[in-house]
């Protein structure tokens, strides 16, 4: 995801360079018809570029002059754009829609309109489902992209090797075994359990990629932290224990990940990261880390997600906002390295508390602190 303070002058910097490319298209206005609006970001998903692709609206395509597009024709908001694609998911393969937001920028007193379209493994991108709307027609099974500063036409498919290339990213065949694992961790379905291996363990491996595994170790929970802050809300908390999901490629060990189980084995959920944060603790995942991969695997395979519904006790005010704010449980945030470094700013040394009831209260804070933040960003 693009920093705010770092796409205007990324957008700046591909105006200037005075021509189109593999990952930015510009348009004078957003698009009359839904069909198109479809193509161009299926084309720039699909396109062969490491990062976010840029469908800019403000910018003409000919002579790359600015024009506002505040108050013209079609204007969208990011949840009229949001709302095309998730409409008509069910017309996607595997219902699976790119990921993109709407951000409005300025550039030389002219508001921009940038969709950002994430970069993600799940490429090819395309239709089950014929989508017509008037005369423009996008066609089921057919694999749209864009080369150099060229979609692919709407009656026409990509070439061969262009849809080789986005297989050969789906499945991760030119990445690395940490990588590869990352992406196959976010399709639960794509895993199968296995009762029993050799040594009575259960365990998952991939269903097409077998020499990807998943085990469940135990340790001792005398030695490992398993009664950290988001542990202490719930009724009964004296029964805690700790386990280790070990990642494994072949028989290389790629990653170890805790997994706490609480509130008297009823909840279970891998152990969130933390940063401190005046005397307490800020807990986090990282959106596109191994243990929130593993988190999300987690509760899909359990049919819950503990880390969104944890209890909150205490009367303080801190206790009573954040029963206002999460009146369903408190949710452990997921987020971006940016969003961490920005929420936190220059950390200061402080001496970390020690009680058991303070820690809990800084903890809550700390939370809601972040939330009242993240809200903030989104309406600046």
């Amino acid at each position: 995801m693009s920093q705010p303070d770092d796409l205007n002058k990324t957008i700046q910097d591909l105006i200037d360079r005075q021509t189109e490319g593999a990952y930015w298209d510009f348009k004078l206005q957003h698009h009359a018809n839904n069909a198109d609006l479809i193509h161009d970001v299926l084309c720039l998903a699909n396109a062969e570029h490491q990062g976010d692709r840029f469908l800019v609206f403000g910018v003409d395509d000919a002579t790359y002059a600015l024009q506002s597009i505040a108050n013209t024709p079609n204007r969208k908001s990011q949840s009229d754009v949001v709302s095309v694609f998730r409409d008509n998911s069910s017309k996607f393969f595997e219902s699976r829609i790119p990921n993109i937001y709407l951000r409005e920028i300025e550039i030389n007193g002219d508001t921009l309109d940038v969709l950002v379209i994430e970069d993600r493994p799940f490429k090819p991108y395309h239709l089950v489902d014929d989508y017509s709307r008037q005369s423009r027609k996008l066609r089921a099974h057919h694999i749209y992209t864009r080369v150099n500063d060229t979609n692919t036409p709407m009656p026409d498919s990509a070439p061969p090797h262009e849809v080789i290339r986005m297989w050969r990213e789906k499945f991760g065949l030119d990445s690395s075994a940490i990588e590869r694992a990352l992406r196959f961790l976010q399709e639960p379905d794509s895993w199968e359990y296995v009762s029993e291996d050799f040594f009575g363990e259960g365990y998952y491996h991939h269903k097409i990629f077998p020499e990807f595994t998943l085990k469940v170790a135990d340790t001792d929970s005398t030695v490992v932290a398993c009664n950290e802050e988001w542990t202490r809300g719930e009724i009964r908390r004296d029964n805690n224990s700790v386990r280790f999901y070990l990642l494994y490629y072949h028989q290389t060990l790629l990653h170890r990940t805790r997994v706490v189980t609480f509130d008297d084995g009823k909840k279970s959920m891998v152990a969130p990261n933390w940063r401190p944060r005046g005397a307490g603790r800020f807990y986090f995942y990282l959106a596109d880390s191994v243990e929130y991969a593993l988190q999300r695997f987690h509760s899909a395979s359990r049919h819950k997600d503990d880390s969104t519904d944890l209890c909150i006790r205490g009367q303080g005010q801190d206790s009573e906002e954040a029963r206002s704010l999460w009146p369903e449980g408190l949710r452990i945030p997921s987020l971006e390295n940016y969003e961490l470094k920005a929420f936190l700013g220059e950390e200061e040394e402080c001496e970390p508390s020690t009680d058991d009831v303070e820690q809990y209260q800084l903890f809550l804070r700390n939370q809601l602190d972040f939330e009242e933040w993240r809200d903030n960003q989104a309406t600046t």
